[in-house]
């Protein structure tokens, strides 16, 4: 494991950082910021996922994630970063589990900026992969969808969904991941849906009623789906860990410069213990964050069984820190805080990654079934 920053990658950071700090619009934002993400394509920001793909599609995932702290830091938005990460799995599922022909076929469009949306959750079962209610029944070559989708960030407007479902293979249970063009007979998408933190991400519902889908249609066989999905949610889980921790820095330098400033009776808040003791709380956790992400990522790259539980602990712990750090900021700044501005959407989109990625409900079933596993197999090496 090593972390030490290599030319390209500080080269991809100080590129893509000057892109979004020239085009990125400033809080409160309502609405995508569709300028700064063609800037960032057009630059070749998702061309760094692909450019190693021939050593494999985690051979250049470095230089992303240098990029993508980068980015993250300069936009100060969950929303945004959100986006990014999701862009980022899809463009990476395609690379290790997609077919050649499906490759061609997608990887130039979103490389150039369409975007991608994954869609699992559902109404009333939530992210809970082996309760989908959304279904691919197959007869040969050809099949159908039928099911809904519920809160999926950027459902209004994708080019791509890749849609999570049950199916059966050979008898058996299986997940079927279909590679959807959102145009096709049969889906139907609402209009960007009202939710108390990152207004600046279009969050919508999915319906499918019937529509065609072959074998082409699918990233991988129904009886692999499984195992495929969980690679593509821990991926995406470690991103929103990471975005956890970079999107607190900015926040946080604004806060160390109030407190240096602000105070009364000839005594300025970086003074006082109390206050002292919150932001030093706030570095710790976001340190804290980060380093679990990364560390989760090189897991996954290199296919350690631990990344899956490891992924989920870097989304679940990046979040709580990421709450807390907003909530002692609101506590530092107090009525300026308080008041609608920048801090108080930062909360208010903190508070969403709660349940962006899955629930702390979700991400403890997984983390304590992998500690049964590991348990399992320490006992059965044992005896």
């Amino acid at each position: 494991m090593n972390f030490e920053a290599t030319p390209d990658q500080r080269a991809a950071a100080a590129t893509y950082r000057a892109i979004a700090l020239r085009h990125f619009a400033p809080s409160p934002r309502r609405g995508f910021d569709w300028a700064t993400w063609r800037a960032l394509s057009e630059a070749g920001l998702w061309r760094t996922l692909v450019a190693g793909r021939d050593a494999g599609a985690d051979a250049s995932l470095n230089v992303f994630i240098a990029a993508f702290e980068a980015i993250v830091t300069a936009t100060r938005s969950v929303g945004f970063a959100m986006a990014l990460a999701n862009q980022a799995t899809v463009i990476r599922a395609l690379l290790l589990h997609g077919t050649p022909a499906q490759r061609d076929r997608f990887l130039p469009a979103l490389t150039s900026g369409a975007v991608a949306a994954t869609a699992i959750s559902e109404k009333g079962t939530g992210t809970e992969i082996r309760a989908l209610q959304s279904r691919v029944t197959l007869d040969g070559q050809d099949g159908r969808l039928d099911g809904h989708k519920y809160n999926i960030s950027h459902a209004p407007d994708a080019a791509l969904i890749l849609v999570a479902a049950s199916a059966t293979h050979d008898g058996r249970p299986g997940t079927a991941l279909v590679l959807l063009d959102p145009q096709r007979a049969g889906v139907t998408r609402t209009a960007p849906q009202e939710t108390l933190g990152v207004a600046d991400l279009p969050i919508g519902d999915m319906t499918f009623d019937g529509v065609p889908v072959g074998t082409d249609d699918l990233l991988c066989s129904p009886k692999d789906g499984l195992r495929v999905l969980m690679d593509i949610a821990s991926m995406n889980r470690a991103l929103f860990g990471l975005l956890c921790a970079d999107v607190v820095g900015p926040f946080l330098d604004d806060a160390l410069a109030y407190v240096g400033e602000r105070g009364a009776l000839g005594v300025t808040l970086d003074k006082h213990q109390h206050v002292q003791r919150r932001l030093v709380d706030i570095h710790v956790g976001a340190e804290r964050s980060r380093w679990m992400a990364l560390a989760a990522l090189d897991q996954l790259r290199a296919g350690d069984p631990s990344a899956l539980a490891s992924c989920s602990i870097a989304k679940l712990g990046g979040a709580r820190d990421l709450t807390q750090a907003a909530l002692h900021l609101l506590a530092i700044y107090g009525s300026d805080g308080y008041r609608r501005g920048p801090l108080a959407t930062f909360v208010a989109d903190a508070l969403a990654m709660g349940t962006a990625g899955g629930t702390e409900e979700m991400h403890a079933r997984n983390i304590f079934s992998q500690m049964q596993r590991r348990a399992t197999a320490s006992h059965m090496h044992a005896a």
